[in-house]
């Protein structure tokens, strides 16, 4: 997944940018002047938006055609779209912008904690307008926990897009053996011997890319213990070697070796269990909405459905827990004025669920964050399937790591998981992560 790559580069840059901002020339503070004053009524205003949607691909062309219907509906709005699709070049954009006090009016980016500084510093809080607009707020999934803090109070950002984790699962396959979908960890175990029985790997699963693994107990996480158990992580009131989490731990090692998730699980990676999967080779396959698209381009894509990952029997309250989370726009806190109210009401354009469906009808495919159905558009099975299991999502949160300022945390504990899955002992895996955490501690 980029969406790490990108909160971190920002992060990175932000301390020493806003330092740059802070004795910034005043060549600059002139050249800006006109950008976040008020705008006389009648004047035309312009608006820039930095985003990562950029290129000739479906998407992209669907933005660019969205931002001319908004300025044919505006004539007297100009939106100057600065989008990058390249992250260096958008990091390195954006990172210039903050250091000389020019931040665009609307700015892509994925929140979270390596987003707080900004939220102090430049982002306007949202709060006001998304409780003015109920109807626009609430068609939103819940996504909002990215951009909001407990210490600092207000929402910094909306959703623009969102991901997300399920199970893909062969159709045919369970109709082979007889069973249904899991809808629990037990069902789970208990289809994954029915499929051993005939000798096709119950869920392949490659975590020579290690972010699956973290996936994997994030998942299970959430649906043993709820989002309690991350706050807890994070305040230091539990720990990664307790009983907890390396029963979670232990799990995924006893599936591992049960070969639940096939053979070389470390040398193996995502083509090669999606080609396992399409090939009928796997009943099951744990992976995001980022698979949308090969699976839906397959002969076999009218034989796939979409469930929830499993929750646990005896835990129905966390059953309807997703691991996902979202990026999105935040706007600048320095508009005022006309500037302001074209900047606002650009944003809502963009993140209509009209928007949104517009995107499904030009990419005919793909997830977003509001509530909404396909209606008309042409949308390929896969989509729809997968829509259809996030209808009872109740929560999305991301994985463990990313609640922590220990930025070097995530990649500590894919690691630590991978090293699991080539070998270690839960316990030690656990013990590792923890001494990391104690030994990072502000």
């Amino acid at each position: 997944m980029k969406k790490r790559a990108l909160t971190l580069g920002l992060a990175s840059l932000f301390a020493a940018s806003s330092l740059l901002a802070g004795c910034g020339s005043n060549d600059a503070a002139q050249s800006n002047a006109g950008s976040k004053g008020d705008s006389k009524s009648g004047d035309k205003v312009s608006i820039r938006i930095l985003t990562r949607i950029s290129g000739t691909d479906p998407k992209s062309v669907a933005f660019q055609n969205l931002l001319k219907q908004f300025m044919e509906k505006n004539p007297d709005i100009t939106v100057v779209d600065e989008s990058l699709n390249d992250e260096a070049a958008f990091n390195n954009k954006f990172k210039t912008a903050v250091a000389t006090g020019s931040v665009p009016e609307i700015w892509m980016n994925y929140g979270g904690v390596a987003f707080k500084d900004y939220a102090k510093n430049i982002a306007m809080d949202l709060d006001p307008v998304l409780k003015e607009d109920k109807t626009w707020a609430d068609s939103f999934l819940p996504l909002f926990d990215t951009w909001r803090y407990k210490d600092l109070p207000g929402t910094y950002g909306v959703p623009n897009e969102f991901y997300s984790v399920a199970i893909y699962y062969n159709k045919e396959l369970f109709q082979k053996i007889g069973a249904e979908p899991p809808k629990t960890i037990e069902d789970f175990e208990a289809v994954a011997d029915k499929f051993k029985a005939i000798d096709v790997v119950p869920m392949a699963m490659a975590d020579k890319d290690n972010f699956r693994g973290g996936h994997l107990l994030t998942n299970l996480a959430l649906k043993k213990y709820g989002f309690q158990k991350t706050e807890d992580l994070m305040s230091g009131k539990a720990k990664w070697n307790d009983p907890d989490m390396v029963s979670l731990l232990q799990t995924m090692k006893n599936w591992q070796d049960k070969g639940i998730f096939g053979k070389n699980m470390v040398t193996t990676d995502g083509n090669a269990i999606t080609s396992m999967f399409l090939g009928g080779k796997s009943a099951m396959m744990f992976e995001g909405v980022w698979a949308i698209s090969s699976i839906a381009a397959s002969p076999i894509a009218d034989k796939i459905g979409v469930i929830p990952f499993p929750g646990y029997k005896d835990k129905p309250e966390f059953k309807d827990n997703w691991f996902g989370g979202a990026g999105g726009y935040s706007v600048s806190k320095e508009v005022t004025g006309a500037k302001k109210d074209a900047t606002i009401k650009l944003l809502k354009f963009l993140t209509s669920v009209d928007a949104f469906k517009y995107f499904l009808q030009e990419t005919k495919g793909g997830v977003y964050p509001v509530k909404m159905d396909s209606g008309s558009a042409p949308v390929d099975p896969v989509t729809a399937e997968y829509v259809k299991a996030q209808s009872t999502a109740k929560d999305f949160k991301g994985e463990i790591e990313e609640y922590s300022p220990i930025m070097q945390l995530q990649d500590k504990v894919r690691n630590e998981v991978q090293g699991m899955f080539a070998g270690n002992p839960p316990q030690k895996t656990a013990d590792t992560i923890q001494s990391f955490v104690e030994s990072n501690k502000k």
